[in-house]
């Protein structure tokens, strides 16, 4: 009787896991497309490299499923509208997309130099760098079964450094292949992760009309 018990439970059990995994929703798949880059900072891989940041944001933060999107035919962000943004993204069966535009992303810096006590009664000239960025975002976000703005959202983050006698990377897009980790730890860079969290907060706070 006790081992006949057992095997009821043990199946009442799994019974109720199945049911729970079933009801469970699906997480939702965001495209994500390469940032427009609206300060004109002349690279051309600054979009994509800001896009892949942000993806790695939402699979760390969120629980949707994020891909990285291209526009079509080797086209630019700039000529991508949404139209065509939700048509590839049926295309990747995707139920979000996202088109961002880094609007400003500025930096201002200052030196200071002086002399200043050191042990042994001798004295150092140091020069005090500092670094004070901000960076503006423009994120839309679109329902790709129905087509739909779900919303269009600006954020702003700031980040400044004092450092002696540094040096920083402090124009947007200034960065090649080898030097993007670099500037994520950039005041400019920091900034710019601090909008991308915010922002990713957002798309994953969204209402979204076809998961209703």
């Amino acid at each position: 009787m006790a081992r006949r018990f057992g095997q009821l439970l043990a199946l009442t059990i799994l019974g109720l896991s199945t049911l729970a995994s079933a009801q469970a929703p699906a997480a939702l798949k965001l495209g994500i497309f390469p940032f427009t880059d609206a300060t004109a900072s002349g690279n051309r891989t600054a979009g994509t490299d800001v896009g892949r940041t942000m993806m790695s944001e939402v699979t760390h933060s969120t629980t949707l499923m994020p891909r990285m999107l291209s526009p079509e035919g080797g086209a630019s962000a700039d000529d991508l509208d949404p139209e065509k943004a939700v048509a590839i993204g049926r295309d990747h069966h995707v139920d979000l997309v996202f088109l961002g535009t880094v609007l400003e992303a500025k930096s201002e810096q200052s030196n200071k130099g002086g002399w200043v006590p050191s042990i042994g009664g001798q004295s150092a000239n140091v020069n005090l760098h500092h670094v004070k960025a901000s960076v503006t975002l423009q994120g839309d976000l679109y329902d790709v079964a129905s087509g739909k703005l779900i919303f269009s959202e600006r954020v702003s983050a700031s980040d400044s450094n004092n450092k002696v006698g540094a040096t920083a990377i402090t124009q947007f897009g200034s960065w090649g292949n080898d030097t993007y980790g670099a500037f994520l730890e950039s005041p400019l860079g920091k900034a710019l992760q601090k909008a991308l969290a915010d922002m990713t907060k957002k798309v994953a706070a969204a209402k979204v009309p076809s998961s209703n």
